[in-house]
């Protein structure tokens, strides 16, 4: 007979392999496996007589185990446990950073930073592909928090070899586009010996023409706003471990240029009544819309939307020719040339007409080019 299996499975999805003695087909009627039974079946199993059709079946029976289920389960919760507790530490890094405790921020992303890692690893021994992806993209961004730089590219290059798709995935294109960062990333990466090159670059690119025409507004002349803006950004590049990536960056680069612009004005030939006058008709603070007192050096960030002979006109000696305006005139052509607003909009705040502020442009622009050409400056910037 053939008894192969001697019994039914007492639990779901598990088979119970018995002895075979002999392939004779003869059997009892008794026998719920014999000839009554060879084209019934068992549960979701088929009743076979020859132990060849067993071997055959019984990889199927055990590739249903409720261990291995239970073990993935297992793995998927303890992957999430831990990137729960990284982005709940990382929520703390970032507030510490916004309050300017840099310390406690970074403290905060390196362990975010360490679990993430660690979810990682382990949905590479035998999670999906898409909760892997998912830790290392986390990962990848608590490093780029603490200024990893070389450990999120090295995660971004794993998870390409993971799934291609990532490479162009709008998820991982701000990740791997170093000019698409906030500036929290490449001030953190800055911070690092050796900051990051690449990292470097994008923030000079980004901030260079609002510190070069910051610059040029000071000196009254292209060739030392070049040089004062190179000297700025390297004060800053020497620095660059008290910056903080919470901090606001441009502010602080504009006031490092500031500063060494007074320096330099200081110790120049002019130096003296004529130096504290010019630097007090910088500072000289002028009610803004709010009826706030606002500096008028704080006013102008860079240059914009000017055409050539403006920019000659607000380039000169601009303290001393703004300071001959009516503060209203003043704050207009401001408005106008500096914050690139329309003669329609500036309107709106002061209750006139487009005509009425557009004559007050041209006004004050005459003014200030009356005020230069008195000086005996316009021939020299034109020079």
């Amino acid at each position: 007979m053939c008894n192969w299996i001697k019994e039914m499975p007492q639990e779901p999805g598990i088979a119970r392999r018995g002895s075979v003695f002999s392939r004779e087909v003869r059997a009892p009627l008794s026998n719920r496996f014999g000839r009554a039974a060879a084209r019934s079946r068992i549960d979701h199993l088929p009743a076979h007589r020859a132990a060849r059709d067993y071997l055959r079946i019984f990889p199927i029976v055990r590739g249903f185990s409720p261990t291995l289920l239970e073990q993935e389960v297992i793995m998927k919760a303890e992957n999430e446990s831990l990137l729960s507790r990284a982005t709940s530490l990382g929520s703390l890094g970032a507030a510490a950073r916004q309050q300017g405790e840099e310390v406690a921020a970074a403290a905060h992303f390196r362990e975010a930073f360490g679990l993430a890692l660690d979810a990682a690893n382990q949905a590479t021994d035998g999670g999906s592909h898409r909760a892997r992806l998912d830790t290392l993209r986390a990962a990848a961004r608590f490093a780029l928090d603490c200024g990893e730089v070389t450990d999120a590219r090295r995660l971004m290059n794993e998870a390409f070899s993971v799934e291609a798709s990532t490479k162009f995935a709008d998820e991982w294109t701000q990740l791997r586009d170093v000019a698409a960062w906030p500036d929290t990333w490449l001030i953190a990466a800055v911070r690092r010996d050796p900051p990051d090159v690449q990292a470097l670059d994008a923030l000079a690119n980004r901030y260079w023409k609002t510190l070069f025409g910051r610059c040029q507004l000071l000196t009254l002349n292209h060739q030392k706003a070049g040089d004062l803006a190179q000297e700025a950004w390297c004060r800053v590049l020497r620095a660059r471990h008290a910056l903080k990536p919470g901090g606001n960056f441009p502010a602080y680069l504009t006031t490092i240029a500031t500063n060494l612009w007074r320096d330099w004005y200081r110790s120049a030939q002019r130096a003296g009544d004529m130096a504290d006058h010019r630097l007090e008709s910088l500072d000289a603070a002028h009610p803004n819309e709010d009826g706030e007192s606002v500096a008028l050096l704080d006013r102008i960030p860079d240059l914009k939307a000017l055409s050539p002979e403006d920019q000659t006109l607000l380039a000169l000696d601009i303290d001393k020719a703004l300071e001959q305006l009516t503060p209203q005139r003043r704050e207009v052509l401001v408005a106008r040339f500096i914050n690139g607003e329309s003669c329609a909009e500036i309107g709106q705040r002061y209750g006139r007409t487009e005509q009425s502020i557009s004559g007050w442009v041209r006004q004050a622009l005459k003014e200030v080019k009356l005020h230069l050409e008195a000086a005996g400056r316009g021939a020299a910037m034109k020079a």
